[in-house]
């Protein structure tokens, strides 16, 4: 497999609140009861150069201590606007784990003490889309901990799969899922090394919606079938394809990777079609795991 970057552009540059009064800039925060973290993008670049991702004064962060476990909005210090790396202040925070992400949302909330990560098990592709802009419809939020100089750097937990199906005779593919043994979307906790642990928030299965379908194969070439997944390393994982007028494409996938903001490319060479169960599914007369 080969990695590229995915290069982050309006999200990355949309960041953080500023709450200062009219006429005037903040810099300096209150003597008591006010917290500042230094915070910037780790490994994110924009694209087709090499400018770093910037902050901006339209949005927040959201920041909670290890201790009270209260999401806080720290918001970005007026001289900071248009940098790559801001300051930003709000209530003192408590515990020795200082966790953050990004965008700010008052309905966030810890899932088992630890920064709460979601990843969609339903997605929607369509062939006018970029891989950028379904990246960023389903990679989430930004994270960050505090690292020993008590910095916030934000990073993604996610990256993209990059699906061809790599064989002359095209196929109108109406959606593909991806079919694991373990939990690979749903609701689940992001740890300190930026791994991610499902619990019984969970599930199984990536699908993706092509919607009234996309052809696999063109006189420009092999078409691309992106999803977005959590970081890490894939074992005995399924890939169930729906075809349109044809049998469910169903293949076993060999060992792969997915690195953070990264994507992955998996040409499928060969076509095996099922008409047995799956994984605990029956498939009559196609699969379906809606």
């Amino acid at each position: 497999m080969k990695y590229t970057v995915i290069a982050m552009f309006s999200a990355l540059c949309l960041l953080a609140s500023c709450s200062e009064k009219d006429g005037g800039d903040i810099f300096d925060v209150p003597q008591t009861g006010y917290t500042l973290f230094e915070a910037d993008f780790e490994d994110v670049s924009l694209a087709g150069d090499e400018m770093a991702a910037v902050w901006s004064k339209d949005l927040a962060i959201g920041v909670f201590g290890s201790q009270a476990g209260i999401n806080e909005k720290y918001t970005l210090k007026k001289a900071y606007d248009g940098k790559a790396a801001g300051e930003f202040y709000g209530p003192l925070v408590k515990g020795d784990m200082i966790m953050a992400y990004y965008p700010y949302s008052e309905n966030y909330a810890l899932y088992d003490g630890s920064l709460a990560y979601t990843l969609a098990p339903n997605q929607a592709y369509t062939a006018e889309k970029t891989f950028m802009r379904q990246f960023e419809d389903y990679a989430g939020y930004v994270y960050a901990f505090n690292d020993s100089d008590n910095r916030l750097r934000f990073r993604y937990a996610s990256g993209l799969l990059s699906i061809r199906f790599a064989f002359e005779i095209p196929v109108t593919v109406l959606s593909l899922q991806l079919v694991s043994e373990n939990e690979i979307a749903g609701q689940g906790k992001l740890n300190q090394d930026m791994s991610v642990e499902f619990g019984a928030g969970g599930v199984r299965t990536v699908k993706v919606d092509c919607g009234q379908g996309i052809i696999s194969k063109t006189e420009q070439g092999f078409a691309e079938y992106p999803v977005v997944l959590p970081a890490g390393t894939y074992d005995d994982i399924t890939l169930v394809v729906k075809v349109e007028g044809g049998n469910d494409i169903v293949n076993e996938l060999d060992s792969f990777e997915i690195d953070r903001i990264s994507v992955g490319d998996y040409d499928v060479t060969e076509v095996t079609v099922s008409t047995s169960g799956l994984g605990g599914f029956e498939i009559e007369g196609g699969l379906d795991f809606d």
